[in-house]
């Protein structure tokens, strides 16, 4: 059985704007996580549109 850990930074964007949270799995992002699945299913990842979560 494969366990992963779930965690969540808080963090600012890079472009000064409000605080988000991101969510990461296994020591990943999941915005990276996302990136990677939309590559692999061959489609045009959408790269900085996923940016974490405003509280």
């Amino acid at each position: 059985m494969i366990s992963n850990e779930i965690r969540f930074d808080c963090q600012h964007r890079g472009d000064g704007g409000p605080l988000v949270v991101v969510p990461h799995i296994g020591g990943a992002p999941l915005t990276e996580l996302i990136d990677g699945f939309e590559i692999a299913a061959g489609t045009q990842p959408a790269r900085e549109a996923y940016g974490g979560l405003i509280p």
